[in-house]
């Protein structure tokens, strides 16, 4: 950060995108495994971040974007820590816009799917039409001044782009609720018909 500050002036912009892969089906998966894809996920995200934090602040703006994985939002065979990893990232991603808003940090997450040295050995075929490029156009919108969104999450690969979130159903309300209130109530709890998105400063009611 001093480097970046020493060339620059300033830090406007911070993408947290390192990442590697230790798969193994949960069974098998060993504590080293898992540690070392958190340390470089996550903690290694929460130390960049905690860097460019105070910079941000005083300049009373800065772009962060979290780099998530469909791994962590829906779940992958033989990628527990990675999952794991990942969602953290939206976690941080969810205090931060809160704690950012007042000094006009917007920190947004990407879920992409792409061909790149990590991957390339895992998709095989799949991986054709996922360049890299299909994903850089998100990037460069949610670190540019004029992106207003924050904790917003994007699913992006092969020229798709989608938004993910995390919503909340109508669900129901019992006083005196019971096991079997919510057995014979489970569809209702489940029912996605009405439902509030959450995340970040702002909460919007759907349905």
């Amino acid at each position: 950060m001093a480097t970046a500050m020493e060339a620059f002036g300033r830090v406007d912009i911070l993408v947290n995108n390192a990442g590697i892969l230790r798969d193994a089906a949960f069974k098998n998966m060993t504590p080293e495994q898992v540690s070392a894809v958190l340390d470089v996920h996550l903690a290694g995200a929460f130390n960049v971040t905690r860097a460019v934090w105070p910079i941000m602040r005083e300049a009373n703006y800065g772009r962060i974007i979290q780099t998530s994985s469909g791994t962590g939002l829906f779940g992958n065979f033989g990628q527990a820590n990675y999952g794991a990893a990942k969602m953290g990232l939206i976690g941080m991603m969810h205090v931060l816009a809160i704690e950012g808003a007042r000094n006009n940090i917007a920190i947004n997450a990407i879920a992409p799917i792409a061909r790149t040295r990590m991957t390339e050995d895992i998709m095989g075929e799949a991986g054709k039409g996922m360049d890299p490029e299909l994903v850089t156009p998100v990037v460069v919108y949610l670190a540019h001044r004029s992106c207003d969104r924050t904790a917003h999450i994007y699913s992006v690969g092969g020229g798709k782009v989608s938004r993910v979130f995390i919503g909340q159903t109508k669900g129901i309300e019992d006083p005196a609720l019971t096991a079997e209130a919510v057995a014979a109530a489970i569809d209702e709890i489940d029912d996605p018909g009405s439902f509030t998105i959450r995340g970040g400063p702002v909460r919007t009611e759907v349905g």
